[in-house]
């Protein structure tokens, strides 16, 4: 029997596969267990402790949350300075659709030295960097040094701006927020008489921001929080906007509560 696909057994027939189902992964080959029929509809499956390295573990939504926020606070409690690093958006559909973007990999610190200066300075993701700006109203206004993915040198507080209170300022910085509207290849924090930030995904980066993200199409982002780095302009109507040729400069999360809201009419 553990030749057995238990991804493809019909519902009614998986209580038949109970304690006969192990992961495929010869490197892993752990026995699957079984999981019920959830309060919240979810369907009873098989799931099993993968071995590290196994192609078949993946991570709660809670512990991906754990893990990003833990890889940014290590960077805020252990360095001086805080460096952008622009992870590559993974090709392959996200396991848990609170995966997408750049996130991942963690934390990195790196020894700076020149001039009777010695700096010890950590790296993060943008998702990670985008989950903490959520979560801590206090990391917002940190001190902290960033060094943007570009070379700009800025703060976290003077560097990353929340939708409501950015302003031109013709440098390279990190916006973040929510998403309102979309419109063709335009996503935006607000409506057009708003005059709030917007991203202009071009037709090459479209398809990775949208993998990165775990969705179909760009509508299926309304609602989602999400960060962007770049150089702002600004569009004929007054708007301020970044035009995205590199899906490696955007990250995504969705927003829990405005999934169960969906989910509820």
């Amino acid at each position: 029997m553990a030749d057995i696909d238990a991804w493809v057994i019909r519902e009614p027939d998986r209580q038949t596969y109970r304690g006969r189902v192990s992961c495929p992964d010869p490197a892993c080959g752990v026995g699957l267990n079984w999981r019920k029929r959830s309060k919240d509809g979810k369907a009873p499956t098989f799931y099993g402790n993968h071995l590290d390295g196994c192609k078949f573990k993946t991570e709660s939504e809670e512990q991906v949350a754990e893990r990003e926020l833990e890889e940014v606070d290590a960077v805020i409690n252990t360095c001086e300075e805080m460096k952008i690093r622009l992870d590559t958006p993974s090709r392959q559909r996200p396991k848990t659709k609170d995966e997408p973007g750049s996130g991942g990999s963690p934390g990195k610190t790196h020894q700076h030295n020149g001039n009777d200066r010695s700096t010890r300075a950590g790296s993060t993701g943008l998702r990670p960097l985008l989950r903490k700006l959520i979560n801590s109203p206090t990391f917002r206004e940190d001190r902290m040094p960033l060094v943007l993915s570009d070379g700009t040198r800025t703060t976290v507080a003077d560097g990353c701006h929340h939708v409501n209170d950015f302003e031109l300022s013709g440098e390279t910085c990190i916006v973040w927020g929510k998403i309102k509207t979309t419109k063709a290849d335009w996503i935006n924090a607000g409506f057009r008489h708003e005059k709030l930030p917007s991203v202009r995904v071009w037709k090459d980066a479209a398809p990775d921001a949208l993998e990165s993200a775990g969705v179909q199409d760009i509508d299926d982002l309304i609602g989602w929080y999400f960060l962007v780095e770049g150089k702002f302009g600004e569009t004929s109507a007054g708007s301020p906007y970044v035009s995205l040729q590199d899906a490696k400069r955007i990250a995504f999360l969705s927003d829990p509560a405005e999934a169960e809201s969906r989910s509820a009419r």
